[in-house]
């Protein structure tokens, strides 16, 4: 991708796995909020994006297995996260904290987000391996060389230390990989039906708040005493105008009503241009129906 491109990058993984502090990590700041405090990990999508070597936009989720959410509150957030990152991602990070254990749960990751986003989904993903202040000189393909799950991705993978959140180097890698493995998908992101579908829905979403903030302005301006001032100065102009085109005149009664509404203006003017108004929109009205009458007559 160019400098310039824009990013999309969702991470997914478990509950307390380093995907709050890793967004943090590659957006360079404290955007989202820690999961140092057992108050404070992700229970809803969050998007926060950035500069790092171009535009980037994070997407974070809840974390999986996390019993205090409710199925239907993951599925909730989960559709939230596809709609908030349509078009689609460029990258799935899969977060794993490089110390844990890979269970049976860890085992079942891929394949749930294959489920959720569907097949070719892992094709657009890299694992994350966070903590690696505690991997002690361990080597990293060791531990995922067991897993057979994970072993189609090797190759993909990158380990964040999170406890030094200011290091670029180890965000410039990463954005790297990154950028090659889109190049190798043909340079977009990834998408399907469902994500197709939420770009849409997002469409006719920014179209409703176009329409929704323009009647808010209309409405703004009304009350507006400037406009207000405008209004009364421009009102003798406008209003045999907008009387023409409310009653779709014959052309005999709008010739009246432009004669009359002349003939009034410069009697009222003996009033000022109060009296002018009254004058214009009287003599206009009188000049209407005698146009009538002629158009009338003459058929």
């Amino acid at each position: 991708m160019e400098s310039n491109a824009q990013l999309n990058v969702l991470l997914l993984g478990k509950k307390r796995a380093g995907k709050t502090v890793s967004g943090n990590t590659i957006l360079g700041r404290e955007v989202f909020m820690s999961e140092k405090s057992s108050k404070s990990v992700t229970r809803d999508v969050a998007v926060k994006s950035g500069t790092v070597n171009g535009s980037v936009t994070v997407v974070d989720t809840p974390g999986f297995f996390d019993t205090q959410l409710k199925p239907e509150e993951l599925m909730t957030e989960i559709a939230r996260s596809v709609y908030l990152s349509s078009p689609g991602p460029h990258a799935f990070l899969i977060v794993f904290r490089v110390i844990d254990r890979f269970t049976e749960q860890e085992q079942q990751i891929p394949q749930m987000i294959e489920m959720m986003f569907g097949q070719d989904v892992l094709q657009y993903s890299i694992i994350l391996f966070t903590h690696r202040d505690q991997l002690k000189g361990q080597n990293i393909e060791n531990l995922t060389e067991e897993n057979c799950a994970l072993r189609h991705l090797l190759g993909r993978f990158h380990v964040f230390n999170n406890e030094i959140q200011n290091s670029r180097e180890q965000v410039n890698d990463l954005l790297q990989k990154t950028d090659s493995m889109i190049e190798q998908k043909g340079g977009g992101h990834y998408s399907n039906q469902m994500f197709e579908d939420a770009q849409r829905f997002r469409r006719e979403e920014e179209k409703r708040r176009q329409r929704e903030i323009l009647k808010e302005e209309v409405e703004r301006q009304s009350e507006n005493p400037e406009f207000k001032n405008f209004l009364t100065k421009y009102q003798p102009t406008l209003r045999l105008s907008t009387f023409a085109l409310g009653r779709n005149m014959v052309a005999g009664e709008f010739i009246g009503m432009c004669i009359g509404g002349a003939v009034g203006a410069a009697c009222g003017l003996i009033g000022g241009p109060a009296g002018a108004a009254v004058g214009v929109f009287v003599g206009g009205a009188v000049g209407v129906a005698v146009g009538a009458i002629v158009h009338a007559s003459a058929k």
